[in-house]
């Protein structure tokens, strides 16, 4: 779950390198080391990129991928644009933010490619988010969140007073499951919606985009634009790291049980509970379509319109095709 993109401008001035060695083999052929920094804890919105590690789809194309873990979820956006890590993995509101501070970064391909940020209640007696009327709500506390909060009441006929808001950072599920708050919203369909399932407490979602929210993808592969505009090699590399990543989610997606077991291997110990229905339903959002420059101006739009942004977006600019 985003938060607020912190200052980019002095990590622009390093000159860090960040790309691995190319003298590893595999079957006698170089394989070049590929260092990605997570958005997150591993998790089930990671299954394909796992899945392409575990099954060799990365090693066959010549990549040996290293996933790092963040100390913020910032961090994927601030260190590829400093060049100190070669791909991240972020969410699309935070392009734009970067954007805006005119940071080397762009999208290449999409981990999660719709949008999993949700409204969550276990209320069952409201069937839609008009029945949040005089409802306590729990609120990670971004400006992103916030803003698709008030964009799905504003589609139910409801106004910002009709709720209560309350900011419990990112003690969203907590917060629901001790009757401090009657929804959550910052929560994903397929982690915190997942893990409620598991639980046995049948949630009723309302998923952003249907609610007035322009349709977004909800993670995606991070490159640095003026590498891939100078340097050759990391194309090629960044290329060969998308086609894998899209065989390695193709496979998941065909072969569920392999996909499950790869993630209880490789997954946060905060989400292994919840693994038997979280990876099944991010499975069910997967697909490889390539990233859509209209759709991303449509979101930034919507963006500039909530007053995220200072200036005119221009959403076409933060897709690549490497």
């Amino acid at each position: 779950m985003p938060r607020p993109l912190l200052p980019l401008l002095a990590l622009l001035a390093l000159a860090a390198g960040c790309g691995g060695s190319s003298g590893a083999t595999s079957g006698g052929a170089a394989v070049k080391d590929v260092s990605l920094q997570l958005d997150w804890y591993p998790n089930p919105d990671h299954v394909g990129l796992y899945t392409a590690i575990d099954r060799g789809f990365f090693r066959r194309a010549g990549l040996a991928v290293t996933p790092r873990q963040p100390t913020d979820v910032s961090d994927p956006i601030k260190l590829v644009a400093a060049g100190r890590t070669d791909l991240g993995i972020s969410y699309e509101p935070e392009l734009f933010f970067a954007q805006q501070q005119h940071a080397p970064v762009v999208a290449v391909a999409a981990i999660v490619p719709t949008a999993l940020n949700s409204i969550i209640t276990t209320e069952q007696g409201i069937a839609t988010p008009a029945g949040l009327r005089g409802k306590t709500i729990g609120v990670d506390g971004s400006a992103s969140t916030n803003a698709y909060v008030d964009t799905v009441l504003r589609t139910a006929g409801l106004a910002s007073g009709d709720v209560h808001l309350v900011t419990v950072g990112f003690n969203l599920l907590p917060a629901l499951l001790a009757g401090r708050v009657d929804a959550i919203a910052g929560g994903f369909q397929n982690i915190e919606g997942a893990e409620l399932a598991a639980r046995g407490l049948h949630p009723v979602v309302f998923p952003v985009d249907r609610y007035g929210v322009p349709g977004y993808d909800e993670l995606v592969v991070v490159a640095n634009s003026e590498r891939l505009a100078s340097d050759g090699g990391y194309r090629h590399e960044v290329r060969a790291f998308v086609s894998a990543l899209a065989a390695g989610t193709s496979y998941a997606k065909a072969h569920p049980a392999a996909a499950l077991a790869v993630m209880r291997a490789n997954s946060s110990r905060d989400y292994r509970n919840a693994l038997a229905t979280s990876v099944p339903e991010t499975l069910r959002l997967l697909d490889t379509t390539s990233l859509d420059p209209a759709a991303w101006n449509r979101f930034g739009r919507w963006m500039q319109a909530q007053g995220l942004l200072k200036s005119p977006p221009d959403g076409a600019a933060l897709v690549a095709r490497p």
